[in-house]
């Protein structure tokens, strides 16, 4: 069983650092300016192509933690278990979006002249068809904060996980609000919001992979 944690807990680290190194290889995560992020892409093509690979292989690596994890504690109480079906939907969601990066890469090709109907096409995947991208998105760091408060409530992990998760949905929310009142109108630190949600993933592999003496004798409550 130790053996398997530790595993299970390497994998699910391995897969957040992807999902950060992902986003920090992009250029201005987060902006849906469709001219702008042509004009970005292009600039850093090599980057985005790896940041396109990474995304695709973290989506694989988050699978392969997600079915390990149903096995280091069966049968897996409920948020526990919402917190693996969320951060599987999650994980389709962020293979998805792989291929948006990849259009806006191959968009950016010499062979590609960007014209009005180039631009019409990433407008509406930036609009109409990230719709449908969003709800998979959200999902992932939905089934993250599940999983964290799931397992911690069965004496796996500690809670630092779960604080950490949600100090990133805080910041997340804060500068939303902020900028919905025209308070703040600054940029969005987007790769900071994401790299602490990533550490909260990541401290849940950690106390799977070398769990403090004080989680191991720390009993479950259900």
């Amino acid at each position: 069983m130790k053996r398997k944690n530790i595993l299970t807990g390497c994998i699910l680290m391995l897969a957040a650092t992807g999902f950060w190194l992902s986003w920090f290889l992009m250029p201005d995560p987060g902006t849906n300016d469709t001219v702008h992020i042509l004009s970005i892409v292009k600039q850093a093509r090599g980057n985005v192509m790896n940041s396109v690979i990474i995304q695709i292989i973290t989506s694989v690596v988050y699978v392969v933690a997600l079915i390990l994890l149903t096995q280091i504690s069966f049968p897996l109480r409920k948020t526990s278990l919402l917190g693996i079906i969320f951060l599987g939907i999650g994980s389709l969601g962020l293979c998805a979006d792989a291929f948006f990066h990849l259009l806006a890469w191959f968009m950016t090709d010499n062979s590609v002249t960007i014209q009005k109907d180039v631009v019409t096409v990433m407008e509406f995947m930036q609009t109409t068809g990230v719709v449908f991208l969003i709800p998979l998105l959200l999902s992932l760091f939905i089934g993250s904060m599940l999983l964290a408060i799931g397992m911690n409530k069965q004496g796996l992990i500690t809670k630092r996980s779960k604080f950490i998760i949600a100090t990133a949905f805080l910041v997340g929310c804060v500068i939303a609000i902020l900028n919905k009142l025209g308070i703040y109108g600054g940029p969005v630190p987007t790769l900071a919001i994401l790299g602490i949600f990533a550490a909260g993933q990541g401290a849940i592999g950690l106390d799977l992979a070398a769990p403090s003496k004080k989680n191991q004798i720390e009993s479950p409550v259900f």
